[in-house]
């Protein structure tokens, strides 16, 4: 609590509010996550190299996102000539097809479907790149 304000302060002025909001949560989570990495160093010094991590990660993953979205929305590159996006996905297998539905048509997040499949992020992301290049060539998966 002590250094909530500080906290705050950082990420509202590098995050989105919304991102800010989840992002300030998730640093008290990392912080006790991590303790065992904090050597008596000064805790503001390790507290801030904590945020500053956190909010690379984050962009880092936005980034990704939108290059594939970019990809997806660039009339030059398109994923399936001349398809809609069920024809695209039906030739994949159902669990793939079905993620990348939640992702793209009803709008569920990363963080959202990662805790739904019960898998990390960086997990549900490596999967949904791989769905994406699969789906740019229009290969089936099954």
């Amino acid at each position: 609590e002590r250094h909530a304000d500080k906290v705050w302060s950082y990420v509202s002025k590098r995050l989105p509010k919304q991102a800010a909001e989840d992002l300030f949560q998730d640093c008290f989570v990392k912080l006790v996550e991590k303790k065992d990495s904090w050597k008596n160093q000064p805790f503001l010094l390790w507290l801030y190299v904590v945020l500053r991590n956190l909010v690379t990660d984050f962009h880092r993953s936005h980034q990704v996102e939108k290059k594939y979205l970019d990809k997806m929305a660039d009339p030059e590159e398109p994923i399936g000539e001349g398809s809609d996006f069920q024809d695209l996905v039906q030739n994949m297998s159902p669990d793939t097809s079905k993620l990348l539905t939640e992702f793209f048509k009803e709008g569920w997040s990363y963080k959202e479907l990662a805790a739904r499949y019960e898998l990390t992020e960086v997990s549900l992301r490596k999967r949904m790149s791989r769905a994406l290049a699969l789906l740019k060539k229009g290969v089936s998966d099954e």
